[in-house]
């Protein structure tokens, strides 16, 4: 099914609602769903095909860029046909124009699932989570040299796919998008086509991450580590304008723009819901000298956070496959980690969950007290009959995590007592009767 004139209204409302819902399962309950055995699946098969580069072979059934294309939408449509699955596959073709790392024009696809969402108040917002499925060797023109790409970037579109199977019957307030993008090498291609094409249909996309490399224990030198993972994300939006920079400066919230609370809410749903996973929300964009697929969304004004293993084994990744001395060069399956992959897609699981469960987030929040010994802040509350209460996030004008939360009734404003406004940093969430939370806003305008 390719993606229709509307890429997210006109599927949303083709699918109907049932009048009675069951309840939707707990995050725990989806986390427990997780099974590592799908993820090495999937990574044991789009390895099996040799290369995945964007200039390999698109017509063959057994070897390069077309035949894992092939299979992996094969993949995607045995999803939606699962018991009481909602998904609807998609496909989006498109042209790539030569440039530095493309030397002929080129036709891509970009393939994935649409979870419809069923807040007909909402229809517009969505949450996205993308891979790339490409592979690329140590020369990146190269489309003929193996590159099984198992770890980068097999792992993050099979953290996609789990995802998508195990959320495929639930019933979210707003809309998920699980994609597999085309031509990451080549300069995020595909992440670039899918936020330009969401940006022009006016999906107000609230949160988006990448899974890029997300399966990898083993360093360099043998050492090993499955307890961490990083998130990688803007504090400063990539689009902010004169206004929104002075106001930054005032309350130095450099370290608060909506993709880094994004960052913080994963942290917070990873830890809450998966043993041994400590998630380092990372204070810069991404790796050194390296742009991922998120960018192509905080480009476009949209929150983004590139999740990513922990130890990056330099010597692998876009390394091309070979025999070594005693050591087996290239990204293959035998250095991807199931039980590890599995950790982290939990915490994407119940993540995912909870914020596009959640009602609608707070607006117009405001700061006042300044100068004095008790902190006002007000919000403006979306119509959303779903928000029972507020949350309310503080933490020492020195300190770069969130280090209170206080949680108080419906109410469209607070005064904190005894807190003032030249020591804490603050914002507001919303959260409902099942204790889904919007993302934390910081505050927008300030009152002397």
């Amino acid at each position: 099914m390719r993606f229709p004139a509307c890429l997210g209204l006109a599927l949303c409302l083709a699918i109907p609602v049932p009048a009675q819902e069951p309840a939707p399962q707990s995050p725990r309950d989806l986390a427990g769903l997780v099974e590592p055995s799908r993820l090495s699946r999937t990574v044991d098969r789009l390895a099996s095909f040799g290369t995945r580069h964007t200039l390999s072979d698109p017509a063959s059934d057994r070897r390069g860029i077309g035949a894992a294309r092939s299979w992996l939408a094969g993949e995607l449509q045995a999803i939606t046909q699962l018991p009481g699955s909602r998904l609807v596959a998609f496909d989006d073709p498109f042209p790539a124009d030569p440039g530095p790392l493309l030397p002929r024009r080129i036709d891509l696809v970009n393939l994935g699932v649409l979870l419809p969402g069923t807040d007909p108040d909402r229809t517009k917002e969505a949450l996205v989570v993308t891979a790339h499925y490409d592979s690329r060797a140590y020369d990146v023109l190269d489309g003929s040299a193996d590159a099984p790409g198992a770890v980068d970037n097999a792992s993050g579109v099979a953290l996609v796919l789990e995802m998508a199977t195990v959320l495929a019957a639930e019933k979210p307030a707003i809309s998920i998008y699980f994609v597999a993008t085309a031509g990451g090498a080549q300069g995020l291609l595909g992440s670039v086509r899918l936020a330009s094409r969401l940006k022009a249909e006016k999906i107000d996309v609230i949160g988006m991450v990448a899974a890029d490399c997300v399966g990898n224990i083993t360093g360099p030198e043998g050492n090993k580590y499955g307890g961490g993972m990083r998130l990688f994300s803007d504090g400063v939006p990539v689009q902010e304008t004169e206004g929104p920079r002075r106001l930054r400066e005032l309350l130095g919230t450099e370290n608060d723009g909506a993709s880094r609370e994004l960052a913080r809410y994963l942290k917070r749903c990873g830890e809450r819901y998966v043993e041994n996973l400590e998630c380092m929300v990372m204070l810069r964009r991404d790796r050194l000298g390296h742009a991922g697929e998120q960018t192509a969304f905080t480009r476009e004004g949209f929150p983004g956070v590139r999740a990513s293993e922990l130890i990056d084994p330099f010597d692998r990744l876009g390394e091309t496959a070979r025999p070594g001395a005693g050591y087996r060069h290239g990204d293959t399956p035998a250095f991807f980690d199931p039980g590890y992959c599995a950790k982290i897609t939990r915490m994407m699981v119940t993540a995912f969950h909870h914020l596009s469960f959640a009602p609608g987030g707070p607006q117009n929040v405001g700061l006042g007290g300044c100068g004095t010994k008790d902190a006002k802040l007000w919000w403006t509350l979306p119509e959303d009959p779903r928000i029972t209460g507020i949350v309310l996030y503080r933490r020492r004008a020195d300190g770069v995590a969130w280090q209170q939360t206080a949680r108080f009734p419906k109410s469209e404003s607070q005064v904190i007592q005894g807190i003032g406004t030249d020591y804490d940093v603050f914002a507001v969430a919303t959260v409902d009767a099942q204790g889904d939370e919007s993302l934390p806003v910081s505050p927008r305008s300030v009152e002397f």
